[in-house]
């Protein structure tokens, strides 16, 4: 090798050597301007309080308390904090829309050369979320104060991204304030023993992509209630966008039955509306009949339905009095407690086929029809009851405002009758006969309590 190769080759060896010392300096230089830092945080952590405060209420509007911070360095660098409540704001009444007993909010690292703390991941225990709605259409975790790019309504969230969130044993409920006077209405939507594991936390995204999902994950709790009807065991896919929460895919276990659909709060305009669609198989009518009233229930048996409901929530002391929709259902091997004394009804029992005979009057294999709520009524195109070889067929309505009933319809014996038992039906009880098999012009009266099903004269 020439003097001239051999003096190039170390003149870049060289090179080389102090690049990589350089590199090593600035790598020693971030360590110790990163233990410092530590160090300097470790020591009383809770001095920063006040700094995290007030950046806090700047930026979202809202008063936030903490009562104690612990710097964790393994593994990984973790701040655990104590007593975080954020406060409602103005006008709501005094509170916490949020208190969370304890929190660990892993650090990146490297943020912090740079003065700045950015959060990888965010995990949440014994949490109790407490979201209110005002007649004016503001929640309380909104921004009152500020507006966005989509109108004038306030800013649905002013949060920061973080790469993950969990949740541990966490609270939901969800409620209105009633008008006139802004008193505290009844909890519509209640959550507990909540875990999630969110995979997509983009608040910051919010005032800029007003349709798109910004958090996406997984939701359960054991326990679940909506307006009056609960459920447990809930499973469900969770996005939130600023204007709409989704549950998807929702899956729950309801009065000995099970539910599957989806179901999701609007709140981009001034009234919050609410939306599901709902299959539900399995559910026990007496169980689920005694959130709505008391005594015996009017109805017994197993229920399978599909339903598409909706409305606006109100703000009255029945948040849900806006509810409309319709949907299918099917009763199986139940019973009208209201109509064992029914007189007529017990002359039809006669009719019944011979391995039925020793059922009650009331007793019926299967009550199905189609039905739509609108205007705190309940309207039926076609409704079917089979006693048992008694096939009844009508159409009405039922009053939920007073329980009142109307429906018309026939009763088709389905075995065929002799001629003495034919012509007596014909000519005394207003019966005809179709295809060898007697057909009562029937109608279902009295109220939901005392149902009244008779033979019409």
């Amino acid at each position: 090798m020439s003097s001239n190769r051999r003096a190039s080759h170390k003149g870049e060896m060289t090179k080389v050597s102090q690049a990589f010392a350089i590199v090593l300096v600035v790598c020693a230089a971030i360590t110790l301007t990163a233990v410092l830092y530590l160090h300097h945080a470790l020591r009383n952590p809770d001095r920063f309080i006040p700094q995290i405060t007030a950046s806090f209420e700047k930026s979202t509007g809202k008063q936030l308390e903490i009562k104690h911070l612990e710097v964790h360095l393994f593994p990984p660098l973790t701040v655990r904090a104590y007593g975080v409540e954020i406060k409602n704001p103005k006008p709501f009444p005094g509170g916490d829309l949020l208190n969370i007993p304890s929190l660990d909010a892993a650090i990146n690292v490297g943020s912090l050369i740079g003065g700045r703390v950015r959060i990888r991941s965010l995990v949440l225990y014994s949490p109790t979320a407490n979201v209110i709605s005002d007649p004016d259409g503001l929640w309380n975790f909104q921004n009152p104060g500020q507006q966005n790019q989509y109108g004038s309504e306030a800013v649905r969230f002013s949060m920061r991204s973080i790469s993950k969130l969990q949740i541990h044993n966490g609270v939901f409920l969800g409620s209105v304030l009633i008008e006139p006077n802004d008193k505290p209405g009844p909890v519509l939507l209640e959550l507990r023993n909540i875990s999630t594991g969110i995979q997509e936390v983009n608040f910051d995204q919010f005032e800029n992509s007003p349709d798109s999902a910004q958090v996406i994950g997984k939701l359960t709790a054991e326990r679940a209630r909506f307006g009056a009807v609960h459920m447990r065991d809930l499973d469900s896919e969770l996005e939130i966008t600023p204007t709409q929460m989704t549950f998807k895919n929702l899956h729950a276990k309801t009065y000995r039955g099970n539910a599957n659909g989806n179901f999701s709060f609007n709140y981009a305009g001034k009234a919050t509306k609410f939306e599901t669609n709902l299959k539900v198989s399995g559910v026990g009518m007496d169980y689920l009949l005694r959130e709505f009233e008391s005594g015996s229930p009017r109805i017994s048996g197993m229920m399978q339905a599909q339903l598409s409901l909706g409305g606006n929530i109100v703000h009255t002391t029945n948040p849900l009095e806006d509810l409309s929709g319709g949907g299918t259902f099917a009763v199986h091997k139940g019973q009208f407690p209201g109509i064992a004394k029914g007189k007529k009804m017990a002359e039809m029992k006669r009719f019944r086929n011979s391995s039925a005979a020793a059922l009650p009057v009331s007793a019926f294999s299967s009550f199905a029809g189609d039905m739509e709520l609108k205007n705190r009524h309940i309207y039926s195109r076609h409704i079917a009851i089979d006693f048992y070889g008694i096939d009844v067929e009508g159409a009405g309505n039922l009053n939920e405002m007073n329980g009142g009933m109307d429906y018309a319809g026939n009763a088709v014996i389905q075995k065929k009758q002799g001629f003495f038992t034919s012509m007596y039906a014909r000519m005394f009880k207003g019966a005809d006969e179709k295809n060898g098999r007697l057909v009562f012009p029937i109608r279902v009266s009295g109220t939901a309590q005392q149902p009244k099903f008779s033979v019409a004269d």
